[in-house]
């Protein structure tokens, strides 16, 4: 078992009893006491989780664990549609980065034979954990609840990887400047980005009407919009020539 399976696997625990002991953990998924020290080294870093003496427990003021199918309700129809439509630019043995967002997980649900695939994302860890067919990287570090990424040293990696095609989604896109949330989303991205063969964004019409606080890069520089409905004119105009738009 994957170690993202097995954190996902702790969390699911954990909000059902409120604590959950290193013994417990090593008899419910029958791995090493060393191995659940690991897991739960990394678990008690979130904010949300609290490591005690052989264990883990919940806050009292704190809302459930926003687990991997809580995430998937996530998925409205036009984004699963926009995924639908990236999967078609993908072909057998190629390589692909793909960051944390719903319409990735998605994508990444239906990948072609001899797919080489890196994340920093947990649900897309979760998502291709037991496909035969895909050579999944997961990168490592400090894990972030709220787009349930992980960011560390990991992503040097990235500088000597030449990707076929790198697919990003936006919280935002305003003045033809694509916006994130995390500072530290925006650094694995770019890193991916820079060795990309095919830029690829992934988002909804919607995500013009919104702004973020970090800047991940122009969204003229990219090859692909793919997205939900035919943009307006100022929208286009801001796209550029450039690009490749479907919709």
């Amino acid at each position: 078992m994957y170690q993202a399976q097995r954190l996902e696997k702790i969390l699911e625990l954990l909000n059902k009893k409120g604590q959950v002991s290193a013994k417990e953990v090593v008899e419910y998924l029958g791995v090493s006491r060393d191995t659940i020290r690991r897991d739960f080294q990394i678990l008690g870093e979130r904010q949300d989780v609290q490591r005690t003496h052989g264990g883990l427990i919940l806050p009292k003021d704190r809302a459930n664990i926003s687990s991997y199918k809580e995430r998937l309700r996530e998925l409205t129809p036009s984004k699963a549609q926009i995924a639908l439509k990236a999967q078609r630019l993908l072909k057998e043995e190629g390589v692909y980065f793909v960051d944390a967002s719903t319409i990735t997980t998605k994508i990444v649900e239906d990948l072609p034979r001899n797919t080489k695939l890196y994340s920093h994302s947990l649900d897309v860890a979760i998502t291709v954990s037991e496909k035969e067919n895909v050579d999944f990287h997961l990168l490592g570090g400090e894990f972030y609840k709220k787009q349930r990424f992980y960011y560390g040293r990991d992503i040097d990696i990235l500088k000597s990887i030449s990707f076929d095609i790198v697919f990003t989604g936006a919280a935002g896109i305003k003045e033809g400047l694509i916006t994130l949330d995390d500072y530290e989303d925006v650094v694995v991205k770019k890193l991916a980005l820079e060795n990309a063969k095919i830029k690829v964004l992934v988002a909804e019409i919607s995500k013009f009407d919104k702004d973020a606080n970090f800047i991940l890069d122009k969204i003229s520089n990219f090859d692909y919009f793919i997205t939900d409905k035919k943009p307006s004119d100022e929208i286009m105009e801001l796209l550029g020539k450039d690009i490749q738009i479907i919709y």
